[in-house]
């Protein structure tokens, strides 16, 4: 484990910030009385004192004077707020104080110690996060998805045809995984789930609900594997959203098959497969985007697979779909991705220099902008 892996996520104010360890203070406020002629005192109980939360907040890293910066600002809004804890949990809070310590040590960081103490009694209903609200529809959805997996009995012969036609899909999909350019890490993990699959193929196939759940475990790994990697940047998810989703819409050809039942179960198992591609999709489709370009094209994508498969749904998927749809689109619609000002650049300029005139930081003005060449940027900006 790096020192990197240590850190926890705590979120104030809707700004999510790094933490390794936390304290808690609490006590009780005594009077202790003293008497003349007496040995012995008298403690007089007047109530708990205030509880206090310390934590300290890391920000690491070339630009972590403005991730700082920025938490600094939501530290001066008066009244109280929601902190998301990550030991303690919810927590209506007030900002005490706070301390701010900065060194050049791993490149650059930043930690701000903060106190919080207990928010009083007008507490405000934390307002569910979009993101996590979407995130459960997704899970959601694929479970009505796997229950809705069923097969027809075949006979042994038409079994065997079937496990192959199923192999030959998962090595489909193993190749569409090699050929989207995942990060080395992440789509190893995918591929190695992929090949356990297939090699225990012919033993869970027997029992549909069994199947539906190692793929569904299957495209977990792919949908939620990006997540766990920092280099991944949300410039690379309208590419990959996009792969997956055309995948999940190509047609399991099944017309040189004559059994029936197997050509039932083919579809079936398609179906499955496609439908739980699209769920990865949409895990994958859940980021904080720096440009509206990337957002849009990610949801155009997820919103053309479901509305393309919606027609074949059974009803509780219909459903559950359906509410996947509205809480992607709300999740993605919520991001303020609007340009602040425009600049008209007509001699060319470095784009180190531009994003220091406009106050962004340099890979923002390039991904917003689809600069070509850092060096030598010019014609109407965004930021």
């Amino acid at each position: 484990m790096s020192w990197q892996d240590r850190y926890s996520i705590a979120e104030f104010r809707d700004f999510k910030f790094k933490t390794e360890s936390h304290d808690a203070r609490g006590g009780n406020r005594l009077a202790i009385h003293e008497y003349p002629g007496r040995d012995e005192s008298e403690p007089e109980d007047m109530g708990a004192k205030a509880k206090t939360y310390p934590i300290n907040a890391y920000f690491i890293g070339p630009d972590y004077d403005l991730e700082l910066n920025a938490f600094l600002d939501k530290l001066q809004i008066h009244g109280a707020a929601w902190l998301m804890h990550p030991w303690r949990g919810l927590l209506w809070v007030r900002v005490l104080d706070w301390t701010i310590h900065e060194s050049n040590d791993k490149n650059g960081y930043g930690t701000v110690a903060v106190t919080f103490v207990p928010g009083g009694s007008n507490i405000t209903e934390p307002v569910p996060d979009r993101v996590d609200i979407a995130s459960a529809a997704i899970d959601d959805y694929q479970e009505a998805v796997v229950e809705d997996y069923e097969l027809e009995p075949i006979s042994a012969g038409s079994m065997e045809v079937f496990v192959g036609r199923v192999q030959e899909q998962l090595e489909g999909l193993r190749k569409v995984i090699s050929l989207a350019a995942l990060p080395l890490t992440w789509a190893n993990q995918v591929i190695s789930v992929i090949q356990g699959v297939k090699g225990d193929i012919a033993v869970i196939l027997g029992i549909p609900q069994q199947y539906a759940n190692a793929l569904r475990s299957l495209l977990n790994a792919l949908g939620l594997g990006g997540d766990s990697i920092p280099s991944f940047k949300s410039s690379s998810r309208p590419r990959i959203v996009a792969r997956l989703t055309a995948t999940a819409l190509t047609a399991n050809a099944v017309s040189t098959i004559t059994d029936p039942l197997l050509k039932v179960n083919l579809v079936r198992e398609s179906s499955l497969r496609n439908r739980l591609l699209v769920s990865a999709a949409g895990q994958i489709a859940l980021a904080q985007y720096e440009t509206q370009k990337d957002r849009d094209a990610v949801l155009g994508s997820m919103l053309t697979a479901i509305d393309a498969l919606l027609p074949s749904m059974s009803d509780p998927v219909f459903q559950a779909a359906s509410t996947m749809r509205r809480t992607l689109i709300d999740a993605l619609m919520a991001q303020d991705l609007k340009p602040a000002r425009f600049r008209n650049v007509i001699n060319p300029l470095p784009a180190t220099v531009l994003a220091y005139q406009m106050g962004l930081d340099e890979p923002t003005l390039i991904a917003q902008n689809g600069v070509r060449h850092p060096l030598f940027v010019n014609g109407r900006l965004s930021g």
